[in-house]
C-alpha cells in the first residue's frame, strides 16, 4: 500500500507515520490485506481556507468542514481483489477544524483525527451516509474500525 501524505499545516496532532499506519489499517480492515497491498491514496492535512475552497468548488457549500474525500471510483463500493485496486483517491482534513471538534467533544485531538481519516477513507472505498440505511452501515463500520485503531 502506498500512502502519500501532504501536510500543509504545522499543528497536526498526529505524526505522519501514525497517519500512514492508520490509513493502512483502515483499508485492510475493510478490504483485506491483498487489496491493501495494491492500492494507494493520498491524505492532505491543511487549514480551513483550503478546505472551504474545495468544499465550495466540489460540494457547492461555502463553509469549512472537517474532512473531504475525493474518490476516483465515485459511487462504487470497492470489493476485495485486484480488479478494484489501484489509486483510491484523496482525503483532505482541516487540522484547525479537527482541533476545534476534539475540544468541543472532550476528545483527544488524535482521536478526532483518527475518526476523520477513517471516515474519509470509507468514502474513498465507496461508502456513504445519504440515506438512513447507508448511514447505519457506514457508521457501524467506522465505529468498529475506530475501536481497534486508537
Amino acid at each position: 500500500m502506498r500512502i502519500f501524505l501532504e501536510s500543509g499545516h504545522a499543528l497536526s496532532p498526529v505524526a505522519p507515520a501514525a497517519l500512514k499506519r492508520w490509513a493502512g489499517q483502515v483499508v485492510r480492515a475493510v478490504r483485506g490485506a491483498s487489496f491493501a497491498r495494491h492500492c494507494e491514496l493520498s491524505v492532505v492535512l491543511t487549514g480551513d481556507a483550503q478546505v472551504r475552497k474545495m468544499n465550495k468548488a466540489y460540494r457547492k457549500k461555502d463553509k469549512t468542514t472537517d474532512v473531504l474525500a475525493f474518490p476516483l471510483r465515485e459511487g462504487r463500493v470497492l470489493k476485495s481483489g485486484l480488479p478494484g485496486s489501484g489509486a483510491l483517491g484523496d482525503v483532505m482534513i482541516s487540522v484547525p477544524q479537527t482541533l476545534r471538534q476534539a475540544k468541543a467533544a472532550g476528545k483527544k485531538p488524535r482521536e478526532e483525527m483518527a475518526l476523520l481519516l477513517t471516515h474519509g477513507i470509507l468514502h474513498l472505498l465507496g461508502y456513504d451516509h445519504v440515506t438512513p440505511a447507508q448511514e447505519k452501515r457506514m457508521f457501524a463500520l467506522q465505529d468498529k474500525i475506530l475501536r481497534k485503531l486508537v
